[in-house]
Parts: C-alpha cells; sequence; structure tokens
C-alpha cells in the first residue's frame, strides 16, 4: 500500500513538472496570431464540407442546423509546417458558436491538393480561440494553444501536439490577469491524458 502511495505522488509531481515545463514556453501576454484568410476553391470548400458532415461536432448541438454551420465557416491560413498547406476553418454564428461569439468549433485541416484531411476538430477537444501557435512541434507541425473565454479576468488554455495523425491535448492551464493587467499562466495540476 505504501508503494502504491509513494509511486502515486511520484507520477503526479512529474506530471506536474512536465505540465510546467510545457506552459513555461507561452507567453502569458497575449498577442493573437494573425491569420489571413484561406483561398480555397469551390472544390476544396466542398470536400471540407464533406469532410466535416461525416465529422462529429464533439459538445456542440446542431443537428438539422449542420447544412447552416458548413455555409458559415470562415477559411484562414494558418502556418504550422515549413512545406504543408494547413487551414484553420471555424464555425460561424450559430449552433456551433458561443452566444458570446468567443468560443467555438474549430477544425485543423491539411489540404493534399483538392483532398482535406482532418488534423483536429471538436471531439478531440478542439474547440475555443486561438491563443498561440508555438515554435515547439511534433512529427513537423508547431504546437497550437486554444483559449476559451470565461470571464475577463481568467481564461482555461489548453495545449495541443500533432502526434504523426491527429493533434492532442498534451495540457491544460488557466491564464489569470490582475488588476495591474499582468497575466500569469497557472498549470493545471494533472495531464489530461
Amino acid at each position: 500500500m505504501r508503494f502504491a502511495s509513494f509511486a502515486w505522488l511520484v507520477f503526479a509531481a512529474t506530471s506536474s513538472f512536465g505540465q510546467g515545463n510545457l506552459w513555461d514556453q507561452v507567453s502569458p501576454d497575449f498577442s493573437p496570431p494573425h491569420l489571413s484568410e484561406a483561398r480555397l476553391s469551390a472544390q476544396q470548400k466542398a470536400a471540407v464540407g464533406d469532410l466535416l458532415r461525416r465529422a462529429p461536432l464533439g459538445g456542440w448541438e446542431c443537428g438539422d442546423d449542420l447544412e447552416e454551420l458548413i455555409k458559415g465557416l470562415r477559411y484562414e491560413q494558418i502556418q504550422l509546417s515549413d512545406n504543408v498547406p494547413t487551414v484553420l476553418v471555424e464555425a460561424g454564428a450559430g449552433c456551433a458558436r458561443g452566444g458570446q461569439g468567443a468560443n467555438g468549433a474549430m477544425w485543423l485541416i491539411r489540404l493534399d491538393g483538392d483532398t482535406p484531411v482532418l488534423l483536429a476538430g471538436p471531439d478531440h477537444d478542439f474547440n475555443g480561440w486561438l491563443f498561440s501557435i508555438q515554435p515547439q512541434e511534433g512529427h513537423g507541425y508547431r504546437d497550437v494553444v486554444l483559449g476559451w473565454h470565461m470571464s475577463a479576468r481568467e481564461t482555461p488554455l489548453s495545449y495541443f501536439r500533432f502526434d504523426g495523425k491527429l493533434y492532442r491535448l498534451i495540457g491544460t492551464a488557466t491564464i489569470t490577469w490582475s488588476d495591474d493587467g499582468k497575466a500569469t499562466i497557472a498549470p493545471a495540476a494533472k495531464s489530461p491524458n
């Protein structure tokens, strides 16, 4: 019994330490990445729509509004790899976006010509808004940090890394702003995995 307790304490300490190191590289001084509109052909947009019709929406309940969701998608170029075109697709107003407009369903899609390949989506907790693109990478794709708007004082953050097939959630934290506007990031006590 003592060994099990000791092993759990060592695991918890190393998990917390690992998250701390992960978040040490994320700047709390929020400056959203500037993304430009992605110019997809009609055929590429249709293929993305077909892909998203088959992809789970996580906790977003769209039901009969799925076609409206697909018509209202926003497409932006996102530089995650030096030699692979990737697009950040965000839900517009409607069933997959919160009432304040800040939080919404998001997808990362690689374009292989006219064929879209899903790299991340709401069923893998890829929701909210883009906080930062990190220089660190996994399997040739840069890490991504998302925020989830909660209040003017604090925002949960989610850290994603590409595992060779999909972006996976590897860490969570909360960024808090003090009265003087100083921001600090506190890692979650344990890893989401």
